[in-house]
């Protein structure tokens, strides 16, 4: 397994093709962010961990008061940033920050989005307890997660994206990622399974008070 050391030099050598790799979920990416966007309300503070290239947070603007996206990679920030301007955005922010050590006061956000990210982390427990922290009472975690573990064929699947060095560090089902979330203080509230290859389960959950 990688270190946490190690995940910011996979991150910062793959900002200049992470878009035109996620074109090929285009379609179940436009899906989350219409999902998503029916979840906010024009008055949240909102919050992307694990931003990227600011593909959500960028998405999801006009329908909010506020997002700020970060992410532990420098030159993910730089395209978002660049995107951002490009699209003249005025209520988003983009900032350089460790998901597992988040630097925002306690109960900053009404909502926290991880889109496509948990499975890819070494330590995803950490930045559940981080995005925990920094939302507030009631607050909603929105975590559409791809689940490597679902079957032998999205195992075998995700084995051979790892000989390009796009790694599952974890590798859920289902039933497993649920429990996952579950344990570490969030309450389910919606829940939908998006077959494919390696199915996505977009997953909605409250902040449990611990």
């Amino acid at each position: 397994m990688e270190s946490e050391s190690q995940e910011n030099k996979f991150w910062d050598s793959f900002a200049g093709r992470y878009d035109s790799f996620m074109k090929r979920t285009q379609r179940t990416y436009d899906r989350i962010i219409q999902k998503i966007i029916t979840r906010v309300n024009t008055s949240d503070q909102v919050f992307e961990v694990a931003a990227g290239t600011g593909i959500i947070s960028l998405a999801v603007a006009p329908h909010v008061k506020s997002v700020c996206g970060s992410d532990i990679s420098p030159e993910m920030i730089k395209v978002a940033e660049s995107k951002r301007a490009a699209m003249n955005i005025g209520n988003v922010e983009f900032s350089l920050s460790n998901a597992y050590d988040l630097p925002y006061e306690d109960e900053s956000f009404d909502v926290a989005i991880a889109s496509n990210v948990l499975h890819v982390m070494v330590s995803p427990e950490k930045a559940l307890a981080s995005v925990h922290r920094v939302l507030k009472p009631e607050g909603l975690l929105i975590a559409p997660t791809y689940c490597h573990g679902s079957s032998v064929v999205s195992r075998a699947v995700s084995l051979l994206m790892s000989l390009s060095g796009f790694r599952a560090c974890h590798r859920w089902s289902e039933h497993s990622l649920r429990d996952f979330l579950e344990s570490e203080n969030y309450e389910i509230v919606e829940y939908e399974v998006i077959p494919d290859v390696i199915p996505l389960v977009y997953v909605v959950a409250r902040k449990r008070v611990r």
